[in-house]
């Protein structure tokens, strides 16, 4: 071998040891450790820290104590799937003797998550025959299409749709329209959607694409406005079903909570945080009220600007067609049902239960009711053609229902199903232990605080901890303290319980407060930074709204003066001698 080719040699193996990361410290070595297993080790050291909790005071209360702080931790974390923490109380409450596996199996499949598997049938119907984008585009096309005027009809169009189905799917929904429209005003020369901001100390690099104040308002709206709708019916968002579920199973005497009620004390407060909501983005991304300011100028359009915008939204109303037989046999069905929601049994009224039978009937029998017709009723007429001798001219195949059982399979969110299971669950096991009373019994001194105060600090920590998880996951955790604490101060459960499930959902400053934010920061590319500043007076003007109209016009609806007599012995509460 050469000298020459042994320099060479020399060389490579020079560079292969300078390229040699030095070895990784012991402090190093566990940052990654952590990095990597930090979800493990929430899982295993959880249970092992509570377990002195066991030995101290093995009573049920305890017990119940153990199982419910290890799944809330669980729940903040995410170290398990939020659905599978839910199935824990099916296993731990037989196991340690707080509720038997019948009973904590029943509160997995309730009137409540019937009603929610109902409703959800329903909204995947609506979304197969795309009726709910009929009714966007009906609705934009109608108001007009200066930005203020397409602003208030996405609000108004997100606002109703995500009462009937999920706050996701309406963002969703919603997410490509706004996209074609300032997309076409882009092309056109009326504002830019983007701004590309280069790296100066990387000039090669490709710029930064950040929206403009146009498009975060088109954007956040759609996220806001879903949030807000979804508060208006108990179908809304699973939040509400939450309530139901832990408000009936807590206080079995009480007259339950109807769909009627609720929409009528939540509805109120759903239009006028909308409209709030429409006016604060256009303040503080259109320049309103400050007319000579770069806001104002970039938010004027002009009649051309319009014209392009109603063309878009023409277009696709346009590509729609015609009014289908599945289209106008949802929404006849989709009617239907909220009839007999809204006339089960009204206050007003004798209602049509209590005319057809003694037996209760709850929510559940009119949305089942109606999803069952949705897999019979075709969503082609094609049998009227049964008797025609010429089968091209329409009968050549039986039609499929308004929905399948394929579409149900696929877009179910079934996980939401325990996670509401789970919740009730821990009302339940609560109760049962008589976890609910010692804990109802430790908040009695809070009688002596007013009420508003009370309210006005428990609103604002629900608000606070959805900002982190889950809006059920924090309802699961904190309405059923919410609900001994009414009986220990003997105030009306509803006066707290209500707008607490009500703050669950207004999270605004987050990306994983709720999916709705999660959505419109990946499609616009809207900052962290920007979702927390554009959410800080939404969650201010929201709980103003809340405690002030459900402290007036909320105390008509449900009479919220007296203390019911059907609270003073709640299950598991006052007059429990299991728990004396």
């Amino acid at each position: 071998m050469t000298e020459e080719n042994d320099g060479e040699i020399n060389e490579i193996v020079q560079e292969e040891e300078t390229n040699i990361s030095p070895p990784l410290t012991i402090l190093e070595r566990i940052k990654i450790f952590l990095r990597c297993y930090w979800k493990t080790i929430i899982l295993i050291v959880t249970p092992i820290a509570l377990i002195p909790l066991l030995v101290t005071s093995n009573r049920p209360e305890s017990r119940c104590a153990f199982v419910i702080i290890i799944m809330a931790v669980y729940w903040v974390t995410e170290c398990l799937p939020m659905p599978i923490t839910s199935l824990i109380p099916l296993i731990l409450f037989p196991v340690f003797g707080i509720m038997s596996t019948s009973k904590t199996c029943g509160c997995y499949m309730n009137d409540t998550i019937m009603v929610f598997i109902g409703g959800l049938i329903m909204a995947l119907a609506i979304e197969h025959c795309n009726l709910h984008m009929r009714i966007a585009l009906g609705v934009m096309k109608y108001v007009g299409c200066s930005h203020s005027k397409l602003l208030g009809g996405l609000c108004t169009v997100t606002m109703f749709i995500s009462m009937w189905i999920s706050n996701t799917a309406a963002t969703a929904m919603m997410v490509p329209i706004v996209h074609a429209i300032l997309y076409e005003l882009e092309k056109e020369g009326f504002g830019d959607m983007f701004i590309e901001i280069p790296d100066p100390e990387n000039p090669g690099k490709k710029p930064e694409k950040r929206p403009t104040k146009i498009t975060k308002a088109y954007y956040m709206s759609a996220a806001y406005c879903s949030s807000i709708g979804g508060t208006g019916t108990l179908v809304g968002t699973g939040t509400n079903l939450t309530f139901k579920g832990i408000f009936e199973s807590t206080f079995p005497e009480s007259p339950g909570v109807n769909f009627t009620l609720w929409l009528a004390a939540s509805f109120p407060q759903m239009i006028i945080n909308t409209f709030l909501t429409w006016l604060y983005l256009q303040i503080m991304y259109f320049g309103m009220f400050r007319p000579n300011s770069n806001d104002a100028k970039s938010a004027t359009i002009g009649k051309e600007g319009e014209m392009i915008a109603n063309q878009v939204i023409e277009e696709k109303y346009k590509a729609l067609g015609k009014i289908t037989f599945h289209e106008a046999s949802t929404a006849t069905l989709f009617v239907v049902c909220i009839l007999l929601w809204l006339f089960r049994k009204p206050d007003f009224v004798r209602g049509w239960s209590e005319v057809i039978t003694d037996t209760e009937i709850k929510d559940s029998l009119p949305v089942l009711f109606i999803a069952i017709l949705m897999f019979i009723i075709p969503k082609k007429p094609t049998c009227i053609y049964a008797c025609n001798p010429n089968p091209s001219e329409g009968l050549v195949k039986s039609s499929e229902g308004l929905v399948n059982w394929k579409i149900i399979q696929n877009k179910m969110p079934w996980g939401l199903m325990f996670l509401l299971g789970g919740g009730f669950a821990i009302s339940q096991g609560s109760n049962a232990s008589c976890l609910s009373k010692r804990i109802g019994d430790s908040l009695e001194p809070l009688k002596n605080l007013p009420p508003l105060l009370i309210l006005c600090i428990v609103c604002i920590s629900a608000n606070t901890m959805t900002e982190f998880t889950s809006n059920a996951g924090v309802a699961n955790i904190i309405l059923p303290v919410v609900a001994q604490m009414s009986v220990a101060i003997k105030i009306h459960p509803m006066y707290f319980m209500i707008p607490v499930t009500l703050s669950c959902s207004y999270g605004f400053r987050l990306p994983v407060a709720t999916p709705p934010n999660a959505i419109v920061c990946a499609a616009g590319n809207i900052s962290t930074k920007s979702l927390i500043l554009g959410g800080c007076i939404p969650v201010v003007y929201t709980f103003i709204v809340i405690i002030v109209l459900f402290l007036t016009y909320g105390k008509l609806i449900y009479d919220l003066d007296e203390f019911p007599s059907w609270a003073k012995s709640p299950k598991g509460g006052e007059g429990n001698s299991m728990c004396d």
